[in-house]
Formats: C-alpha cells, sequence, structure tokens
C-alpha cells in the first residue's frame, strides 16, 4: 500500500498540492477530476477520521474568507497516529528548500522561467498577426496609396502579402508585452527529501496517548484551542456535527493539583458552549489513560454522555 507523503515543518505535518490529476466516478454518474492531494486528504478524513486544519484558499472560492482549502496542516498527534499505523512518509524538505542554490540550478530555473515567458508570448503574437491577416487587404491597400502619393510609379509596386506578414512578426516579436509571473506550487527543480521524525517530550507524550485512547473510542477529534481545552470531540464529521466533549489533558496525572477555580472555570465554560466537560490523564500505577467526566449541578439532566 503506497503511503501518503505529509511535510514536516515548524513542528508540524502538511499535505501540498500534488503533481497530477486522477479521475473518480462516483455514483451519481458525474466524471470528476479531483487532485492527488485532495484524495489523500480525504483518505485521510473517512478511512483514518483525521480532519487536520485547512489553512489554505479554496480554488472555486478565492476571494471567500469563511471556507478554507488545500494545504492542510496535521497536529503533532494526528502525524504520531498516522506513522504508528503506516499511513503516511513523513519526509522533510527544509534543509533543502532553505539553502542557497547553486550556479546549476539558478541558471535551470532562469531557462524555465525564460521558457514560460515565451510560452505566454506566442498566444499573444498569433492573436496579432490574425488581426493583421483580416486586415491584409486594406493594409495592402494603404500601403499602395502611400508608395503612390510618395511618387512610386504602379507598375514598380509590389507588395507580397507573406513578405509584410514576416515583416509584421519581426517587429511584433521585439515588443514587450505586460506578462504574468507564474509562482509554482511546488519546488519545480530536482531537489533531496530526507526522512523526518517526531521526539516527544513527556508532557506531548502524555498528550498523545489521550488523542491515541480516544481515537480507538471512535469518533472525530480536533484541537480544542478555541475553547481553551486539548482536544474536542465530535460523533462525527464536524462538517455535519457540532463537538460534543470538551477534553483536558493533565499531564502530571492525578499527582496535579487542580485548585477549585480552574475546575470551576472549566465546568462553566462546558455549560456555556453546551459540551461535556472531560478530564484525562495516564493513571501511574497502571500505565493506562483514564476520563473522568465532570458536570455542573443542575446540568446532568440535560446532557448526556453519549461519546
Amino acid at each position: 500500500m503506497s503511503r501518503i507523503v505529509v511535510n514536516f515543518m515548524h513542528g508540524r505535518g502538511f499535505i501540498f498540492d500534488a503533481a497530477g490529476n486522477i479521475i473518480l466516478i462516483i455514483p451519481l454518474d458525474w466524471l470528476l477530476t479531483i487532485p492527488l492531494c485532495i484524495l489523500d486528504y480525504l483518505k485521510l478524513r473517512f478511512e483514518y477520521r483525521i480532519v487536520g486544519n485547512l489553512i489554505g484558499v479554496p480554488v472555486s472560492h478565492p476571494r471567500n474568507v469563511n471556507q478554507q482549502g488545500m494545504p492542510v496542516a496535521l497536529s503533532l498527534c494526528e502525524v504520531k497516529l498516522l506513522l504508528d499505523k503506516q499511513s503516511i512518509m513523513l519526509v522533510d524538505k527544509t534543509g533543502t528548500l532553505q539553502r542557497f542554490p547553486f550556479d546549476e540550478e539558478s541558471e535551470m530555473y532562469s531557462a524555465m522561467v525564460e521558457r514560460q515567458k515565451k510560452e505566454m508570448h506566442m498566444p499573444v503574437i498569433e492573436k496579432r498577426l490574425e488581426a493583421f491577416r483580416k486586415h491584409m487587404p486594406r493594409i495592402i491597400e494603404g500601403k499602395r496609396k502611400k508608395l503612390l502619393k510618395s511618387g512610386v510609379k504602379e507598375d514598380d509596386i509590389h507588395l507580397d502579402p507573406e513578405q509584410l506578414l514576416d515583416q509584421e512578426r519581426a517587429r511584433i516579436m521585439q515588443e514587450k508585452f505586460d506578462l504574468m509571473v507564474q509562482i509554482p506550487m511546488q519546488y519545480p527543480l530536482p531537489h533531496v527529501i530526507s526522512d523526518a521524525s517526531i521526539n516527544f517530550s513527556v508532557e506531548e507524550e502524555v498528550k498523545y496517548r489521550v488523542f491515541k485512547s480516544l481515537w480507538h473510542q471512535g469518533g472525530f477529534i480536533t484541537t480544542g484551542d478555541a475553547f481553551g481545552c486539548d482536544f474536542l470531540l465530535y460523533p462525527g464529521d464536524p462538517m455535519c456535527f457540532h463537538a460534543s466533549h470538551m477534553v483536558h489533558v493533565l499531564r502530571e496525572g492525578l499527582s496535579q493539583k487542580l485548585d477549585a477555580s480552574y475546575l470551576i472555570r472549566i465546568c462553566r465554560l462546558s455549560v456555556v458552549v453546551n459540551k461535556l466537560c472531560v478530564l484525562a490523564y495516564v493513571d501511574e500505577a497502571s500505565d493506562e489513560v483514564h476520563f473522568e467526566t465532570l458536570e455542573w449541578e443542575g446540568n446532568v439532566v440535560n446532557k448526556r454522555d453519549t461519546f
């Protein structure tokens, strides 16, 4: 089974654009051409319940700030889980992309840019020549009248359409046109790709164990930064469901001291946003992940734990 390539940068995993397209036939007999990178992300989302965070701009709605598209950023916990499942290949291109290019690479890039300029220049030239051919009879007649006015005899006037077309082509080739600078989505030159690895601290390892335990229980998991917690749990895809649980990870386990103000704050916050508050920790005695659900008195009958 081929693994999905994930780029490791700045402590996160990224899935960028992929070269080429693939044809996918869906049940409604619609024929779609979907980029490979989107298929990679859909596979992670639907088969592995890994949501990630879309941070790009959708091609179909480039000015819509309320929708996001590729690339997708994966958290360390998501990347680590996929590595354990042997579903992805984590690579690091940072060293190659940040180094100063060699002379050969600079020449290759300059040649590529010049080729792109010519490719954009040729359609403009052909369009101008097509208009010139269309008005060729009027152009020849105008030149003939101009030569007659300058004193040239009628018998000495010989205007060849092909010669005029070649002269017009040479003149247009010397003109400068406004060109759009094409910025490649991928690094266009051959480069070295090295394997990357993730090294967790003790606190990050506890958080990952909680994430992995939640993932095995089903549902979808996202980061809970927006709600002041570590994870948000969803009974289904976040595109269709609201989060049902707010998970707070106790890095120090049962030995971590919790004051009353902290417990009141997280419980009341969960009530306000209509979610269940969960404390997760690793029991040092059994080395297992445990969960404790906290309820604000009076809200127990209104919210049931169905995760």
